[in-house]
């Protein structure tokens, strides 16, 4: 054996990472025990929510009201969204129902909350009566193994204990298919579609086939390449960003052959569909004056997803046929008007701009989804006034008012919320996307017209 390329521990390093390791080893079954407490409390929660729920009537928007209202109460105090908290609930009600051979397994540290979660995954497809033997083996068949090598005969273990076939279950899968969106960092965002297996790869195969077809023509150009194809820019791109390109050539242009109701060589229904977004541009980005990265006033904002860059915020503006000005201070940043003569209107464009998502405390359902909502209800006496209404989604909107969280408006578009056990949330507008500084503590400067600066808005 030659032990001339060995890598080699000092006796110092080797009782040092000897250390490290007892350390891991020790913490393992502590964090498990940790870990395990804290989904039995969210269970307790759960548990709460499904006794308080039985109490009411037996509507199912008075019970969902009450699971909403519990996981909201746990989201303050660990500063996530209600909508995180409720899922994490629902998901150790089952760890705690179905599963307790794992669950003691995890907490005894012999194994993680990955393999814990891969039981909980794989075990979904089994019918409940059906989850004790499932849990029993998988508990065992977890310990000593690495989540990764252990997936795929959880899944198989699963699909031996349940009393229905695959080909039955398929069918019934089939119907949730879908298409989500999930926004990323740097103005990205990630599509997922769920299909059956058949199509996905079958998808797979076209891009891959086609981004081969692409990554080949260009490095065998042929003889009659133009003096304008030497001048092009050469096509350095991998072969996943020729498939992400093709794929959205393919979504973007295509024609939807599956729309029923197309006739003759026209687009039906479907194809005249067009999306549309919310998108809030600073001026000069507008116009182009100001892409300077260090400068924050340089991105555009994607409301209630994310920021977006410049060339692509006035790619956006050349394509609409109309626009709406939007009057801002030019210190402070703050909405004062809008190009309208009906005041509803106006009004409704100012909360906009200002909330631009769910003011409830952790949402981000953007604004032109949600709500608009009187905080003390108009049917008492509340006025439809800026100082009286915010943005609330369809859920937190039935959550103010089939619950007992409570609101009220503080000024400025600030929002105090009350939970049920009397737990105080502030919630504070988005803080303006513009604000332009004037130099030497000067004036603030005209509008384009050469007239005075826009006067103060009235105070909330």
């Amino acid at each position: 054996m030659n032990t001339s390329r060995l890598i080699e521990f000092s006796d110092e390093d080797l009782a040092e990472l000897d250390e490290v390791a007892q350390y891991a080893e020790t913490m393992t079954p502590a964090l498990g025990a940790m870990e395990v407490g804290n989904v039995r409390n969210q269970a307790r929660a759960g548990a709460i929510a499904e006794r308080v729920s039985r109490r009411q009537s037996a509507s199912v928007r008075s019970q969902e009201m009450v699971y909403r209202s519990v996981a909201a109460e746990l989201a303050g105090v660990t500063f996530t969204t209600d909508r995180s908290m409720q899922a994490q609930i629902t998901q150790a009600v089952e760890w705690v129902e179905c599963y307790p051979a794992t669950l003691a397994a995890w907490e005894a540290g012999r194994i993680t909350r990955g393999h814990a979660t891969a039981v909980l995954r794989c075990g979904t497809v089994l019918p409940r009566d059906a989850r004790a033997e499932f849990d029993a083996q998988a508990a065992e068949m977890c310990v000593g193994q690495s989540v990764g090598r252990v997936k795929d005969r959880l899944d198989h273990l699963a699909q031996e204990l349940h009393p229905r076939t695959l080909a039955e279950r398929h069918a019934k899968a089939r119907e949730e298919r879908r298409v989500s969106v999930t926004p990323l960092r740097d103005g990205m965002s990630e599509l997922v579609a769920t299909l059956p297996t058949l199509l996905a790869e079958g998808i797979s195969d076209r891009l891959n086939e086609q981004a081969a077809s692409i990554i080949d023509a260009r490095n065998a150009p042929g003889d009659d390449a133009t003096d304008a194809d030497a001048d092009a820019e050469p096509d350095c791109r991998t072969r996943d960003q020729v498939r992400a390109d093709v794929f959205c050539d393919m979504l973007l242009t295509a024609s939807p052959l599956a729309d029923p109701t197309i006739g003759g060589d026209g687009n039906g229904t479907l194809g005249m569909i067009r999306a549309k977004v919310q998108v809030v541009v600073p001026a000069m980005t507008l116009l182009g004056r100001d892409d300077d990265p260090a400068n924050d006033t340089t991105t555009a904002d994607l409301v209630g997803s994310a920021p977006i860059d410049p060339a692509t915020a006035r790619a956006l503006a050349g394509a609409v046929a109309t626009w709406e000005r939007l009057v801002v201070h030019p210190v402070s940043g703050q909405v004062l008007c809008t190009d309208s003569y009906r005041r509803t209107a106006s009004m409704a464009r100012f909360l906009k701009a200002r909330d631009r998502h769910c003011r409830f405390p952790g949402c981000r359902r953007p604004a032109i989804r949600c709500e608009l909502d009187h905080t003390f209800d108009f049917a008492l006496g509340g006025r439809t006034d800026i100082r009286n209404l915010c943005h609330l989604c369809q859920r937190h909107h039935s959550m103010k008012q089939f619950t007992s969280w409570g609101v009220r408006q503080l000024g400025g578009g600030v929002l105090e919320w009350t939970s049920p056990t009397g737990r105080v949330y502030i919630d504070h507008p988005p803080a303006p996307l513009v604000r332009f500084m004037p130099s030497g503590g000067g004036a603030p400067p005209p509008d384009e017209g050469g007239g005075a600066p826009p006067p103060d808005p009235a105070p909330f």
